[in-house]
């Protein structure tokens, strides 16, 4: 079996091209510096984590399992992006935080391929 590539930067490139944004403005809009998303583009380079959290923020209708690992669509259903009339203080955001944080956690768990690269990345941590 093939080793785990991260192709984030490919679906990243999608959103920006779905939004009809350069890379600039895009940069802009979810607050990360002049050239980074442009630069890791062109590197291939995978995203750390609060990068792709500004993006989900910027962007609640990018569906998160889709930007993480190319599964589903890259839209959410109407169904599954909350009304945005339910009162904010119904939300504990340390819980939506953690409760997505496990979510996402158990989705990459499942694909077999992340769950040997992260098994082969701890392994290698462990024997320096």
């Amino acid at each position: 079996m093939g080793d785990f590539v991260d192709e984030t930067y490919k679906r990243v490139e999608e959103v920006i091209n779905y939004k009809r944004l350069n890379i600039r403005s895009f940069e802009e809009i979810i607050d990360v510096s002049n050239n980074s998303i442009g630069t890791a583009i062109r590197r291939k380079s995978s995203f750390k984590s609060n990068v792709l959290n500004k993006i989900l923020h910027s962007f609640p209708e990018i569906n998160p399992t889709w930007l993480l690992t190319g599964k589903e669509e890259m839209l959410l259903t109407n169904n599954s992006v909350t009304k945005a009339n339910e009162p904010a203080a119904k939300y504990n955001l340390q819980d939506i935080k953690s409760k997505v944080k496990d979510n996402l956690i158990h989705l990459l768990l499942e694909d077999k391929e992340v769950k040997e690269a992260i098994a082969t990345q701890v392994s290698e941590v462990l024997k320096k």
